[in-house]
């Protein structure tokens, strides 16, 4: 009689192990997938999105800071440079392969059509997104309060050929886009001061 109830015993501790241990595994799932949902949302080729950007330029002897209005759609992108000084008011829309570069105060406007270097604009979330899709070299861990993705640019020039994407582990917001040269030293760096995804 003692043996039925201590096997009995085992038996119900073996299966609440099982089912706890699965929920374990579960819940360790459930953190991953919910990181990689916001990494496969912000970079799919359908990021939609409307932000406010400082944008830090860095070169040999100086650094030049922009502030940007941007706007991001299916086969639409729109660029507006806001901050004060020769830039103020240009202008840059891409829908599809054709590019329109305008400067509202000077009443200037360019066009240009199915030229592959103009339009594919690396201060863009899209243009992030298709770096990751492409690249055969990517790299994701986790920073402080940040998720960050490291992309190595394939058939890239020099001046442009890592980009890092951090991006809030709470909010799954982006907050900043490094772009490297092929030395590693920060060319640009993007930060979202206000983004709305939609």
């Amino acid at each position: 009689m003692k043996k039925r109830y201590i096997f009995l015993i085992l038996i119900v501790i073996i299966i609440f192990l099982i089912f706890n241990y699965k929920k374990i595994i579960n819940g360790n799932n459930i953190i991953s997938k919910n990181e990689e949902d916001i990494i496969e949302s912000i970079l799919s080729e359908n990021v939609k999105y409307k932000s406010e950007v400082k944008v830090t330029v860095y070169s040999n002897k100086n650094q030049n800071e922009y502030k940007l209005k941007q706007e991001e759609s299916e086969n639409f992108s729109y660029q507006e440079v806001i901050s004060k000084g020769n830039l103020e008011g240009l202008i840059t829309e891409i829908n599809n392969k054709k590019i329109i570069i305008r400067n509202s105060r000077l009443n200037l406007e360019k066009i240009y059509e199915n030229y592959e270097e103009v339009t594919n604009n690396y201060l863009f979330l899209r243009a992030f997104g298709e770096d990751y899709n492409n690249s055969e070299d990517v790299k994701k861990y986790e920073e402080e309060d940040n998720i960050v993705v490291s992309v190595k640019i394939k058939n890239s020039n020099k001046y442009i050929k890592y980009k890092e994407l951090y991006i809030d582990k709470n909010t799954g917001i982006p907050k900043k886009l490094i772009v490297k040269n092929s030395d590693k030293q920060i060319v640009v760096c993007i930060e979202y001061t206000n983004i709305e995804i939609m």
